[in-house]
């Protein structure tokens, strides 16, 4: 028996080194393969592969549909107000008429005893220039303010998109500090996690062994299982708010997310 026994430990432990060794030389080759492109969150600091809050902020500026929206206004505001300086431009007017034909002419001449009709017929150059000014009261008075308002158009323009790229910024840092947040909460609820497994073991053998009532047992259970729902659900909040930095600043960090 006691040879049996020194075997099966024998076993055992080689049985664990070996799984070691080969878990070590995986873990280095995916070190070494892609170190850039693996984010674990229990080991790696998300702070350190993203880049900085501002350029975040300026990407998301850029790519922000909003921001072009009121870039758009402003320049359309811009050549209505050239349109609003160019209007007296309308009360100035010229014509050129020219004109090559034969013309045809039948008349009636009724003056003689016996009235009758005759042709005639020519062949006439006509030319004609005209140039008028017209100058409505209310067009040349009225000048002035209309350049004035769509230069406030401009500015309420620029208002609105500084108020957007404020909105944006707010929103970028939010994202990004609930992200880190989120990070350090998967570090905690990890640790939970394996204290409640220990914890739950102990209990187990304890309950087995008849130290502790089957109510005991059922609280400890519950504890465990409403850690492993929190801890999901935090993994699932960082992955949405990681989702969300990628889609608000139009850029892709193509960190490839290990949580175990």
């Amino acid at each position: 028996m006691i040879k049996s026994a020194s075997g099966t430990i024998l076993t055992n432990t080689m049985l664990l080194i070996i799984i070691l060794f080969t878990s070590v030389n995986l873990f280095g080759q995916i070190a070494n393969t892609g170190r850039d492109q693996l984010f674990n969150p229990l080991t790696d600091d998300i702070t350190e592969r993203l880049p900085a809050l501002n350029v975040l902020i300026d990407s998301a500026a850029h790519n922000s549909p909003d921001m072009l929206y009121e870039e758009l206004k402003a320049d359309y505001y811009r050549y209505e107000q050239i349109s609003a300086a160019n209007e007296w431009l309308d009360m100035l007017s010229w014509n050129v008429d020219l004109n090559f034909g034969k013309w045809d002419y039948w008349d009636y001449q009724e003056q003689t005893k016996d009235p009758y009709f005759y042709n005639s017929q020519s062949w006439r150059t006509n030319f004609a220039f005209a140039f008028y000014v017209r100058m409505p009261l209310r067009v040349f008075i009225d000048r002035r303010n209309r350049i004035n308002k769509q230069k406030k158009w401009i500015e309420i323009s620029l208002t609105q998109k500084e108020i957007n790229r404020r909105f944006l910024a707010d929103r970028v840092i939010t994202i990004y500090n609930d992200l880190v947040n989120y990070q350090n909460q998967i570090r905690i609820y990890n640790e939970y996690q394996g204290f409640t497994m220990s914890q739950m073991q102990m209990a187990k053998n304890e309950f087995l062994n008849g130290e502790i009532t089957t109510a005991e047992y059922t609280r400890l259970k519950e504890i465990q299982i409403r850690g492993s729902i929190d801890y999901t659900k935090v993994i699932a909040e960082f992955k949405k708010n990681y989702d969300a930095l990628e889609i608000i600043t139009g850029m892709h960090f193509n960190l490839i997310t290990i949580i175990r």
